[in-house]
């Protein structure tokens, strides 16, 4: 089993500086870059790799209930001629939250009612509902619960590590780095006292023989120009 896991694109709060984080959005959408650049991942994994007489031959593909998740994956599932699954344990670390004068608040996210109307070709668990997908109650989510999540993806992955299946995750910085984390036994560990770096749409792929997982390679951006490049 291959599991390829990929950054969502450039969304509207990667581009804040540390001088006007009040603009944050809970649930951001794409910037212009961000659009460019899910159309260059979604063009690479259905055609260019094939160029090369390579195909991902992805057979598999999920991603978080994050809005500028669910907007990365729209063109690649174009592309590919595929129907995403949405994979709730997969949204970023810290979960759907805003902080306002010093209070922090929970946010149900999306509704099912507002995921399939944008994205009617999306599966969508059952726990996604009319007052959305996050725990509201849990505001910022703490660091204990994103790595419990990490290990539950990781663990899920393991037990399918020795079909042929080749699952394409798309996902987010934090939640992917924890991720990896989880799948080589680096868990627990403190918060960034080291990571592994994710650029947006940028791939990682695992390899896993139903033994043990192997890192094949890591951040890959070859898809974009160095202009379109960004973090």
């Amino acid at each position: 089993m291959q599991a390829y896991l990929i950054r969502h694109a450039q969304s509207e709060n990667n581009v804040l500086s540390s001088d006007n984080l009040h603009r944050r959005k809970v649930d951001p959408d794409l910037t212009e870059l961000g659009y460019r650049q899910r159309e260059a991942l979604a063009d690479f994994l259905a055609n260019e790799a094939k160029l090369a007489d390579r195909s991902f031959a992805i057979s598999h593909l999920y991603t978080s209930a994050m809005y500028r998740s669910l907007l990365t994956t729209q063109p690649v599932s174009a592309a590919l001629n595929m129907r995403p699954e949405v994979w709730l344990d997969l949204h970023e670390k810290g979960g759907m939250f805003q902080r306002q004068n010093g209070r922090v608040s929970g946010f149900g996210g999306m509704s099912r009612s507002a995921i399939k109307g944008q994205f009617p070709d999306y599966r969508l668990p059952a726990a996604v509902s009319d007052s959305g997908w996050y725990d509201a109650a849990l505001g910022y989510e703490p660091e204990t619960h994103s790595a419990f999540r990490a290990i539950k993806v990781a663990n899920e992955l393991s037990e399918r590590g020795r079909s042929d299946e080749v699952i394409a995750l798309v996902s987010h910085a934090g939640f992917l780095d924890t991720l990896l984390k989880a799948i080589f036994g680096q868990l627990p560990s403190r918060a960034y006292a080291m990571r592994y770096y994710h650029n947006n749409t940028a791939i990682t792929r695992v390899d896993y023989d139903g033994r043990r997982p192997a890192l094949h390679y890591l951040n890959r951006v070859d898809h974009l120009p160095p202009a379109m490049r960004s973090f």
